[in-house]
């Protein structure tokens, strides 16, 4: 790399405070730099497992950095913070009662619980978990398909992933919408003849949510955020891959397999590639522990309650998340972000999940560990020393 080329990718690094119509000049030079070069199907695919341009946006990047007095390029983090922990593209929503068919001809009555979203500050956002979030783009064609990692995050509870799925006539791997978004999220159609997923290096894969973004997506292309967890804690030292299996055929034919040797032919004509998705190492994580009495492990995007310690409930309770009744965490301030709540149908995570360990859910808004007073599971209060 010669070195004015050295001196911009420098530049790209640095973080600004720049007007919207700015920023997206910026984002749009950045995206030319990098381009260049829960249903049973989808848990038994979890199971049986995913320089003339340059130097044209370099002086493109070049005159927009220097025409600018004492403006140097945005974090290409920012997309991430905002889509991750923002509300400019996701809106809140209140309770929403539906009615609907239970399968066995029945209406049932059904209350899908309220979502709140917040501003996020992208220096305060950059400031506790910048460093571990992963900044240089991955892209793999998939078939017809085109995949994008864009930013990836995690801590040994959970992970972050902003992504986007494009194909020229439309995508057709993956669907979702508002009532995906408000409920299990985005799943891979019986037309997808690729999965992929998340895992550790040591064998762990994460249960995920994925939202899309209905305001920035169009049919040929998806903006995607998932939010994972993982249903055993990482290893200190563990990693984490981006694992593609690509299928010899469309999902909806191994359904119409007729034996078992078929089944196992079409497993083994499934190319897999493994990824490496950042060598960032992960957030690290604070505890609340009181012994017999209480153990809470958080991060700024995650937490992991054992429901079996300091809230009165017997092993066979502990075990199911129906017996997480409220979440809330308190602040120094005085301000509060309930992150579920059964009795006012309030449901302000990007994603739960019950696993051995204890109670899990990744946080829709960035926490402040530092600012945190009390956290508040069911009626029992943990206090932050």
């Amino acid at each position: 790399m010669g070195i004015s080329e050295k001196k911009i990718r420098q530049i790209l690094g640095k973080d600004i405070h720049v007007s919207e119509l700015t920023n997206k000049g910026l984002q749009d030079t950045y995206r030319i730099l990098m381009n260049q070069s829960t249903d049973e199907k989808k848990k038994n695919c979890y199971k049986k497992t995913y320089k003339k341009n340059l130097r044209i946006a370099a002086a493109v990047a070049a005159i927009l950095c220097f025409a600018i007095p004492g403006v140097v390029y945005a974090s290409v983090k920012s997309g991430f913070f905002e889509s991750m922990f923002g509300n400019e593209t996701k809106k809140s929503t209140g309770v929403i009662h539906r009615e609907i068919d239970d399968g066995k001809g029945n209406t049932v009555a059904v209350d899908i619980p309220s979502k709140e979203y917040v501003p996020v500050d992208e220096e305060k956002a950059e400031a506790m978990i910048g460093q571990w979030v992963m900044d240089e783009p991955i892209t793999r064609k998939i078939g017809e398909h085109t995949l994008t990692i864009n930013n990836f995050a995690y801590d040994r509870n959970g992970a972050l992933m902003y992504f986007t799925l494009e194909r020229e006539g439309g995508v057709t791997a993956l669907t979702g919408d508002m009532d995906t978004n408000l409920t299990k999220g985005a799943y891979f159609t019986e037309n997808a003849d690729f999965y992929f997923y998340v895992e550790s290096t040591s064998g762990v894969t994460g249960g995920e949510n994925i939202y899309i973004d209905i305001e920035k997506s169009r049919k040929e292309k998806l903006y995607c955020y998932s939010y994972i967890l993982w249903p055993e804690r990482l290893n200190d030292n563990d990693t984490v891959q981006l694992v593609i299996d690509k299928y010899p055929a469309p999902s909806r034919e191994l359904d119409e397999v007729a034996t078992e040797e078929d089944e196992r032919t079409w497993w083994e004509q499934t190319q897999t590639e493994r990824i490496t998705l950042t060598d960032k190492g992960q957030i690290p994580v604070r505890c609340i522990d009181l012994g017999a009495d209480g153990y809470i492990e958080y991060s700024p995007v995650s937490i992991l309650i054992d429901m079996s310690k300091g809230l009165g409930l017997s092993e066979e309770e502990a075990d199911d998340p129906y017996y997480m009744k409220h979440l809330e965490i308190k602040y120094q301030d005085g301000s509060s972000y309930v992150v579920s709540d059964d009795i006012e149908n309030i449901n302000n995570s990007g994603y739960v999940l019950g696993t051995d360990e204890g109670y899990k859910a990744a946080f829709n808004r960035l926490v402040e560990p530092e600012q945190i007073a009390e956290i508040i599971v069911n009626e029992v209060s943990f206090p932050v020393q």
